[in-house]
């Protein structure tokens, strides 16, 4: 009967989490918001229609597992070192500024230090679950705030084990802590990174010849459980763990079907997990002692806010990017949940303030999706109030802005920023970078690159570097709030400018659009298209006929997108009703050492030679008197019948 209970507490979970999902989405919220409700409505403090409670957060903790597996299949070992500047000195800085602040407030109330510091420390850290889902979600993980944020929680997951270590001494036991316990954990880690590197892409390559999907699921599923088990063992925690498992399977071939096969499992439990974080908020006790709730809740959202941003500002990003982050991360998090609880359990907190404090966490992770709706817009209508400086620029580079006209602002300084330039340096048109990460700024200055260090959503920013005289605007960068938001100042500044922005989905480019870029390249349909185009030159098809229809193909899909007068022809107008074909000379070809004149091939076949390729160098519309070599490849205009009989006229027989 028990069982058959269990089963009915998962039937109800579920639905509610549905219902509540599809009313939120509905009301333009985010359905976490309606899995914490549900939560709340349906625990032991709501309508108690679920009496299995300890059951159902023990099934939930799957869910962060499995998150924390999925980050990690998107952040390789060699792109998370990238990110230790941002793990060592912003998570440090945010942490020790909120145990800091937490402790003092904390005794300040009257709480005992062993009391005050416990406190502390689970008040320090944030929702990994929450705030890693809301930028997936907007596709903001590779962001500004987005790897600032994913640095310091991060910096907080691996901060937990020593919490958890330190507990005890709080406690006043007598701990032993053998060379054999830090051992372990060395060996556990060097372990994995000899597993990852050796044995895991052989184990699946011999499972994935089996042919059996099932077989790859249960073999991912079993390395997710056993590498959070091991971690577990040696005293670091579970999620701690699926991360390591993810990172280990990131550099494998495998890691995207590993995902596609994980996502489902991954949405289902975080949802339960999200359930059960309101099922833990105790509605009698927040009637009851609500302006203790609420003071303590607005007192916990400032200091996270501000140690956040004050980290981000360590990390030398502009303060629109500093108060974004300080609106993400202002929350408690699931760890706190597990903090807390061993700190009670070692007689720590009073039971009072554990409860209390429960209900502060609990409200700070239902407010953040609602606060991370807004802000955007807050923390750029704050920077512009506080007044957002330019950032750090040589007085040289001053200078040269200023002087500036005509010239090429490109938004960003990644691969995509880069070879834009690359371009306009081989037509010498002048342009500069602006770009957000320090170290890219400094790498880029030294490779000689004009890159300045500013927040290019910002319309000081932009007037300092001479927008109002700019010729184009190429926005590369992957926050797609700050995309709008910089093509909207910039049509508004300068409505003659020519914007060219980058964006991750053929969903955004009809909105942009209104904002005011005159083209939107999307990254998704633009390699769709190269993705076939190789596909066909592996198949030994003819490159006209690929250039050819992937013209027609960008023709048919952006004046799908935007008006048909508006439609960009990407360069190949040209091949308007002929098909444009690359002919090698064969090297017993009657036509050698003759010139074009003497060919003939225009009145012969009816081709046009608009250029040719030889040695690596092709020489467009070439002379008449040009006479050809062995070696030789024509580039051809004309209809497919045409080429052929050039084909046939340069072979010396009918092919």
């Amino acid at each position: 009967m028990a069982d058959h209970q269990f089963l009915l507490d998962l039937l109800i979970l579920l639905a509610l989490a549905l219902f509540s999902g599809l009313l939120f989405t509905r009301l333009r919220l985010s359905p976490i918001v309606g899995y914490l409700a549900s939560g709340m409505i349906a625990g032991p403090f709501g309508l108690h229609l679920i009496q299995n409670v300890h059951e159902v957060e023990s099934i939930s903790e799957f869910g962060v597992i499995l998150l924390l597996f999925t980050i990690g299949l998107e952040f390789s070992i060699s792109r998370l070192l990238r990110l230790k500047h941002l793990l060592l000195g912003g998570g440090l800085a945010q942490m020790l500024i909120c145990i800091a602040a937490f402790i003092g407030l904390a005794t300040l109330f009257g709480l005992e230090l062993k009391a005050a510091i416990p406190l502390a420390m689970a008040l320090a850290l944030s929702s990994t679950a929450i705030v890693l889902k809301l930028l997936s979600e907007r596709g903001e993980i590779d962001s500004a705030h987005g790897r600032m944020a994913l640095g310091i929680l991060l910096a907080q997951d691996l901060a937990v084990v020593f919490f958890l270590v330190a507990l005890p001494l709080l406690a006043g036991q007598n701990l032993t802590f053998p060379l054999w316990e830090i051992g372990k954990v060395g060996l556990l880690l060097g372990g994995l990174l000899l597993f990852s590197r050796y044995l895991l892409q052989p184990m699946l390559s011999a499972i994935l010849k089996a042919r059996s999907q099932e077989l790859f699921r249960l073999t991912i599923l079993a390395l997710i459980l056993v590498t959070a088990w091991l971690t577990a063992e040696v005293g670091l925690s579970l999620e701690l763990g699926a991360f390591l498992a993810g990172l280990a399977l990131a550099e494998s071939p495998y890691a995207h079907q590993a995902l596609s096969d994980i996502l489902p499992f991954r949405d289902t439990f975080l949802a339960i997990f999200f359930v059960s974080i309101g099922m833990l908020v105790n509605l009698d006790l927040v009637v009851e002692q609500w302006p203790l709730v609420l003071i303590a809740t607005l007192i916990v959202f400032l200091v996270k806010f501000g140690a956040a941003a004050i980290a981000t500002k360590v990390c030398r990003y502009p303060l629109r990017i500093a108060l974004l982050t300080g609106l993400l991360l202002f929350q408690a998090g699931e760890f706190s949940f597990v903090f807390l609880k061993a700190a009670t359990s070692l007689e720590l907190l009073p039971e009072n303030v554990y409860q209390v404090t429960l209900a502060v966490i609990a409200l700070t992770m239902i407010a953040t999706p609602v606060i991370a709706g807004q802000a955007e817009k807050w923390a750029a209508g704050l920077a512009a109030l506080f007044g957002q400086p330019l950032g750090q620029m040589h007085p040289e580079m001053q200078e040269k802005t200023a002087n500036l006209t005509g010239h090429v602002l490109i938004g960003g300084y990644g691969l995509s920023g880069r070879n834009v330039g690359r371009i306009l340096k081989r037509f010498d048109i002048p342009h500069l970078y602006v770009e957000l990460n320090a170290k890219n700024v400094t790498e880029g200055r030294s490779g000689g690159d004009f890159v300045v260090y500013g927040d290019i959503t910002s319309g000081e920013v932009m007037h300092e570097l001479g927008i109002e005289r700019a010729r184009a605007l190429v926005l590369a960068i992957n926050d797609p709030a700050a995309l709008a938001r910089t093509i909207g100042i910039a049509r508004q500044t300068n409505p003659e400018l020519y914007i060219l922005a980058r964006t991750r989905y053929v969903a955004e480019l009809e909105h942009l659009r209104r904002l005011g870029a005159d083209e939107v390249i999307p990254d998704e349909f633009e390699a769709s298209l190269q993705l076939g185009a190789n596909l066909m030159r592996h198949f030994a098809r003819s490159e006209g006929r690929i250039l050819h229809l992937l013209a027609e193909m960008r023709q048919e899909h952006y004046r799908s997108m935007v008006h048909a007068d508006e439609a960009p022809t990407h360069g190949l107008s040209v091949l308007e009703g002929g098909q444009l074909e690359y002919r090698a000379v064969p090297d017993d070809s009657p036509s050698l050492g003759a010139s074009l004149a003497e060919i003939d091939l225009r009145n012969q076949t009816g081709v046009t030679v608009v250029g040719v390729i030889r040695q690596e160098r092709t020489i467009y519309s070439p002379p008449a008197s040009f006479r050809l070599e062995p070696g030789d490849t024509l580039m051809l205009l004309g209809t497919d019948e045409d080429v052929l009989r050039a084909g046939e006229l340069l072979h010396g027989h009918p092919l």
